[in-house]
């Protein structure tokens, strides 16, 4: 924008990343263009949101209670705009390859016939070891996939609609380059927590 006149009509969606404070004075990094600028507290305060800022905290369900009390699917759902937050919500479950379920196998057999052999050799209850061997197993089985761990993402929607329940969402934490957008799925049906409008939803 090269010329501004009295009157004309403006407006901003942004996101920026706070750099350094220096009295009323916030030191920000533009996210969507990289450069620095500078603005003052009092603006940031009044127009601003924080993706970090807990001014409440709130235990949520996953669904809609029958009372009306939105649960967190809804929540996140009726974010509409750039605005930004955290969410905390559980990665994909990856797939193990048939060779590392096999050698899972073949290792816990080897180590069931190892101990059934020990229990013969010392005149052993071959029936204790073969209860804490099936026990073991029972509590501990053999799966075809690795568990997704948690992922913290600080950003903010760029999908707003979803049939399947997973949200693109542009990570601010990730460095932008020319082959990294910083766009990544948050999976709806697995948050456990969203700070959002200075309120801390924890799914319960």
């Amino acid at each position: 924008m090269e010329r501004i006149n009295v009157g004309d009509v403006l407006s901003e969606s942004s996101h920026y990343v706070v750099e350094r404070i220096i009295g009323d004075t916030i030191q920000l990094v533009h996210h969507e263009s990289g450069q620095h600028i500078s603005i003052n507290r009092g603006y940031v305060k009044a127009f601003l949101h924080s993706a970090d800022e807990v001014n409440e905290t709130v235990e949520v369900t996953k669904e809609d209670k029958k009372d009306g009390t939105p649960g967190i699917r809804t929540i996140f759902e009726g974010i509409h705009s750039g605005q930004v937050f955290t969410v905390c919500f559980k990665k994909q479950d990856k797939q193990r390859s048939k060779k590392a379920v096999n050698a899972d196998i073949e290792a816990r057999t080897e180590a069931f016939v190892a101990a059934i052999d020990r229990a013969k050799a010392q005149k052993k209850s071959i029936s204790d070891v073969a209860r804490k061997h099936f026990s073991d197993l029972m509590l501990n089985p053999i799966l075809g996939f690795e568990e997704g761990e948690d992922r913290v993402l600080r950003g903010y929607k760029v999908q707003f609609e979803s049939r399947d329940g997973k949200y693109n969402c542009v990570d601010m934490d990730i460095e932008r380059t020319d082959r990294e957008s910083g766009v990544r799925p948050v999976n709806i049906n697995t948050i456990k927590y969203l700070i959002y409008n200075g309120v801390k939803y924890i799914v319960k």
